[in-house]
């Protein structure tokens, strides 16, 4: 399931919502100050991998093998 980022376009605050399915409400109040004028942000993605070093490591290769 995924979670996405909004941002309130009049106090500036961030906030997540949990997408239970394709049809759920995708625009949302804002919980700091209850504006409607909410933005999704572009996320990035996270995961985990099996490397020690990390996706952002300086090695060459990014941190795979």
């Amino acid at each position: 399931m995924p979670i996405y980022e909004y941002q309130c376009q009049d106090c500036h605050e961030c906030f997540e919502k949990l997408s239970l399915s394709a049809e759920e409400q995708t625009q949302w109040d804002c919980p700091k100050c209850g504006s409607a004028r909410t933005e999704k942000l572009m996320s990035c993605a996270s995961f985990m991998g099996g490397s020690k070093s990390g996706l952002c490591s300086s090695s060459p290769t990014g941190g795979f093998s």
